[in-house]
């Protein structure tokens, strides 16, 4: 009788019944940041994470697909006739928490129908956090601060992800420029489609 609650109580509990779990990313989850734009982030094959993001004026804006949404191998930037394509010279591991990686990458910014207009090297640096506890969507997720620097080419910046380990996806929440400009926005909402 005692497990039949439990269970009646798992199933019908409003905290965990809306919470996300890794397979909701195969079917696409809903994620909105504190700047007004929505990202629908969906789980391809090999850890692949493909992020859309509308402005939050509802303009279509960019995508980018990233191994484990942290690490690009492929985007736009503002909507425009680009796409950018990233390798790594190192297999981009999973985060954990009290990683340092840093490998050798190289980018090459295509237009759309063209011939690559830009291509360089540089390195990549990142250090992940330790755990730390985040309430989104009245759900309580684990999650790890990465900061990604890349260093030597013609953008150095630091991004910032927020990662959460068990549901294996992460998505930038801060960038710094190099004259110290900073553009930051929490997540402030996530839902499955």
């Amino acid at each position: 009788m005692m497990l039949r609650v439990v269970l009646l109580w798992l199933i019908t509990s409003p905290a965990v019944a809306g919470c996300l779990t890794e397979e909701s990313f195969l079917k696409g989850v809903q994620v909105k940041l504190q700047d007004g734009s929505h990202w629908h982030v969906q789980r391809g094959a090999h850890d692949m994470i493909r992020a859309d993001q509308t402005n939050a004026e509802g303009s279509y804006a960019r995508y980018v697909v990233a191994r484990f949404g942290v690490y690009p191998a492929e985007s736009t930037r503002n909507g425009q006739g680009e796409m950018s394509e990233y390798t790594y010279q190192r297999r981009p591991p999973e985060p954990v928490a009290g990683m340092d990686w840093t490998s050798n990458a190289r980018a090459v910014v295509t237009p759309v129908g063209g011939a690559a207009s830009a291509r360089w090297r540089e390195k990549v640096h990142v250090t992940v956090g330790a755990p730390e506890q985040a309430e989104i969507s009245s759900c309580t997720y684990s999650v790890l601060d990465i900061d990604m620097g890349h260093l030597g080419g013609p953008n150095p910046t630091v991004q910032h992800f927020t990662y959460f380990p068990d549901l294996r996806f992460g998505l930038q929440t801060r960038i710094t420029y190099p004259a110290d400009t900073v553009k930051k926005s929490a997540i402030l909402a996530m839902k499955a489609d």
